[in-house]
């Protein structure tokens, strides 16, 4: 699991632990426990669980661990948090860059022809790792795929959504 937040604002965890004997529940940022106070709530309410932080700063980003540990055994769940900075949320969203790929495939005469199903289509994107640090969820096909003329090619093209600008949920 993946979540963006931006600075200042607060981040909150839900969770639901099961268990007998009851488990005892613990939170970890970046492999330290963390423990209530001023910023940082954690609540419990039967099998409901929360960790509420307040103020979040870049210090808070990195990987959030919740861990439930009984008599009987353990458990754990993972989320990575990225904490962005204010004024990336008043700037205007970048252009998404488009990509157009040109799909070359043999057309028979026969009726036994046929183009490729998406599950064959392979697209390969270059990507500068500096301007685009992630690149799941940020594909979006924007057009039906169009032949040429010749019948002998697909155009495809595609978005590629700025990363920061993908929301996550936890």
């Amino acid at each position: 699991i993946k979540k963006r937040v931006f600075e200042n604002d607060s981040l909150t965890f839900l969770a639901e632990v099961f268990g007998l004997p009851s488990p005892e529940v613990k939170w970890f940022c970046n492999k330290t426990q963390l423990v209530v106070d001023d910023r940082i709530n954690m609540e419990r309410d039967g099998d409901s669980i929360s960790l509420t932080i307040h103020g979040i700063s870049k210090a808070d980003q990195g990987e959030y661990i919740c861990e439930a540990v009984n008599d009987v055994g353990e458990a754990r769940s993972v989320a990575l948090v990225v904490v962005v900075s204010q004024e990336a949320r008043i700037l205007p969203a970048p252009p998404a860059v488009t990509h157009q790929h040109v799909m070359e495939f043999d057309v028979e005469n026969d009726d036994s022809s046929r183009s490729p199903s998406p599950q064959e289509i392979l697209l390969e994107v270059e990507l500068d790792e500096n301007e685009v640090k992630e690149f799941e969820r940020q594909v979006k096909i924007i057009t039906i795929p169009e032949y040429t003329a010749d019948s002998k090619s697909m155009i495809i093209s595609l978005d590629v959504i700025p990363s920061i600008y993908e929301e996550g949920t936890v």
